[in-house]
C-alpha cells in the first residue's frame, strides 16, 4: 500500500508534531461570489464550531481526539459547502437555503500519538524522533448516512466517540479526520459520516481539502436519495 508523508492532513500537523511547511500552498476556491445568494441558515449547537481537545492523558479514551473550529479553515465549511450546493442543485436558484443542523470535523490521532508516546518512554526524545514514522498508509475516503437523532444521542461526555473508527474502516489505524454533515436541502434532510484518512492522490492535504472532499460526498446522498424515489 502507498505510503504517504507527515502533512496528510495539514489540519493536524501543529498537534501532531510533524516538523517543517508542506511543499503545497493551500488550495483556492475562486467563483465564491457566484453562490452569494445561497443562505446557510445556521441551527448548530454553537460548541461544533469550536476548537476542543478531549483529553491530554494518554490512557484516556479520549486521548488525542481534537474538535476543530471552523476558524480553521478558510473558507469556512459552512460557505463551502453553499458553493458546493449551487453547484451541484441548479434548483437552488428557486430555493436559495441550506439549513444546516449539524457540521463538525474531528480528528483523530489516538494510535501515532500513543505509538510516540510509548516510544519516548522505552528511548528518550532522540530515540523517539528517529524511529517515529512520519509516514502514514493511504486509505479510501468514506461516507455513509447517518441517523441524526443516534448522532445528537452522542454529544457531551461522549462526544469524543464520534471520531471513532472500526478496524474496516482504518485498518492500519492512520491517523483520520471524522466529519458530520446534516443539511436540510430542496426539502429534504439528510445527514452523513465521512471518515478521511490519508489519500494517495494527495500526499499534503490541507484540512479545507478533506472537508470539500466530505461535502461533495453528502450532497451525492440527495441524488441518491431522489434516484431511489424515482425508481420506486
Amino acid at each position: 500500500m502507498k505510503m504517504l508523508q507527515c502533512g496528510v492532513v495539514v489540519s493536524v500537523l501543529a498537534i501532531a508534531g510533524c516538523a517543517g511547511q508542506p511543499p503545497v500552498p493551500p488550495p483556492e476556491y475562486p467563483g465564491l461570489e457566484q453562490s452569494a445568494q445561497v443562505v446557510i441558515r445556521d441551527l448548530r449547537p454553537a460548541y461544533e464550531g469550536e476548537k476542543e481537545i478531549f483529553s491530554l492523558l494518554v490512557t484516556s479514551d479520549a486521548y488525542a481526539i481534537y474538535r476543530m473550529a471552523d476558524d480553521a479553515t478558510k473558507p469556512v465549511a459552512t460557505r463551502l459547502l453553499a458553493h458546493r450546493a449551487f453547484e451541484a442543485f441548479p434548483e437552488l436558484a428557486s430555493q436559495p437555503e441550506i439549513v444546516v443542523r449539524h457540521f463538525v470535523t474531528y480528528a483523530n490521532l489516538q494510535s501515532q500519538l500513543r505509538k510516540s508516546s510509548l516510544v519516548a518512554g522505552l528511548t528518550g526524545p532522540i530515540g523517539a524522533a528517529l524511529l517515529t514514522p512520519t509516514e502514514f498508509p493511504a486509505g479510501e475516503v468514506k461516507t455513509t448516512r447517518i441517523d441524526s437523532a443516534v448522532f445528537e444521542r452522542s454529544a457531551g461526555d461522549e462526544e469524543y466517540t464520534r471520531a471513532f473508527f472500526t478496524e474496516q474502516e482504518n485498518p492500519e489505524k492512520s491517523p483520520v479526520n471524522v466529519v458530520y454533515i446534516d443539511t436540510e436541502l430542496l426539502g429534504q434532510r439528510i445527514a452523513s459520516r465521512c471518515l478521511v484518512p490519508p489519500v494517495a492522490s494527495k500526499p499534503y492535504m490541507y484540512l479545507i481539502e478533506a472537508i470539500d472532499m466530505c461535502i461533495v460526498n453528502h450532497l451525492a446522498l440527495y441524488r441518491a436519495k431522489a434516484a431511489n424515489t424515482a425508481a420506486q
